[in-house]
């Protein structure tokens, strides 16, 4: 967040400076910024007299700053929220003093997805806010929550919702979740349900159109992976996988062993895989392809291995779904 500090709240009585000063001590912690709307009165002010030393030297530099900003057209810090009085800084204190809650099903396989996209898409004062120093700030500048399952989900959601209003602000949520869809266009009941929630909350749900999470896994990172698998079991059923077409790969069921990778009997889903050999329908059952999965996301998310890069990405992501998911959270911070 940029907050946009005016003359009149930096002329307000006591309480209120001191909101300004709280509001002050998250930009130097590197969470959020600070813009000085009227910097030519910055020095003659209540605000810049009340401080001392170190922190008039901040203030004089958001100042400096706020007079050569350029406009941004992504976050972070993309929104600004003016404050010009008692109000609005009581308001902006607590927006500043509240982490980005990104609500998630699955803390494993999502969050993962997460972080994947993050790390391709995202800036790095994104990826510094999220997984460097804004992590350990207190309260940090982003929260990855997940209670497991949908119904789960929406709890924690109508949760997040409550407790903003409690306070009298805007929730701070990206909510994510997938599709569940076993066809292409598919969407659940219970995926359906929960975005319709967020629209009504005005909270921003990036759609994930595929199946799963792993559904995204890109061919180069299976490849990676598989080459290091030599003569273990897993290994033709992952090359079963980058036998199925890009719409059968959307949508394929990722889960433990002896689990049918569809439902054959879902008209949809079986036309769906009509083409898929009896062979390659085995092996994709015989081994845990939830497992294999994981263990590709924690094989690409090796901090010590080079980026895989984004064409890859958007080979397996051509909707883009992972790169607006990137750039809804690093709008909310």
């Amino acid at each position: 967040m940029t907050f946009a500090i005016a003359k009149g709240a930096m002329n307000c009585e006591e309480a209120t400076l001191n909101k300004l000063d709280a509001l002050l001590m998250r930009v130097e912690d590197d969470i959020h910024e600070l813009e000085i709307v009227d910097a030519d009165f910055l020095e003659a002010s209540a605000w810049y007299e009340s401080c001392r030393g170190d922190r008039r030297n901040m203030l004089e530099k958001c100042a400096q700053s706020s007079l050569y900003r350029t406009p941004r057209t992504r976050g972070p810090h993309l929104r600004r929220i003016e404050v010009t009085d008692e109000t609005t800084a009581t308001n902006a204190c607590g927006i500043a003093h509240s982490p980005l809650h990104v609500l998630l099903e699955n803390a494993d396989s999502d969050g993962a997805l997460v972080k994947f996209a993050l790390r391709e898409f995202g800036t790095p004062a994104t990826w510094e806010l999220c997984y460097g120093a804004g992590a350990l700030r207190t309260p940090p500048a982003v929260e990855i929550e997940s209670r497991g399952g949908h119904g789960e989900l929406k709890k924690l959601f109508t949760k997040r919702v409550k407790e903003a209003a409690t306070r009298g602000l805007e929730p701070r949520i990206v909510l994510i979740t997938d599709s569940d869809g076993e066809w292409v266009g598919d969407v659940k009941d219970n995926a359906r349900g929960i975005r319709d929630d967020c629209a009504a909350h005005n909270v921003p749900c990036p759609p994930l159109n595929k199946r799963m999470a792993e559904n995204y896994i890109p061919d180069a990172v299976w490849k990676n992976l598989a080459a290091g698998l030599q003569g273990t079991k897993i290994r033709p059923t992952v090359e079963a996988l980058l036998r199925l077409s890009y719409e059968q790969r959307d949508h394929v069921r990722f889960e433990a062993s002896n689990t049918d990778p569809w439902n054959p009997t879902v008209p949809n889903a079986a036309a769906l895989f009509a083409g898929v050999s009896a062979t390659d329908r085995d092996l994709l059952k015989a081994a845990s392809l939830k497992k294999a999965a994981s263990n590709a996301m924690v094989f690409e998310l090796d901090p010590v291995k080079p980026h895989l890069g984004r064409t890859e990405v958007q080979n397996r992501d051509r909707d883009g779904d992972l790169e607006a998911l990137a750039r809804f959270i690093e709008d909310g911070l």
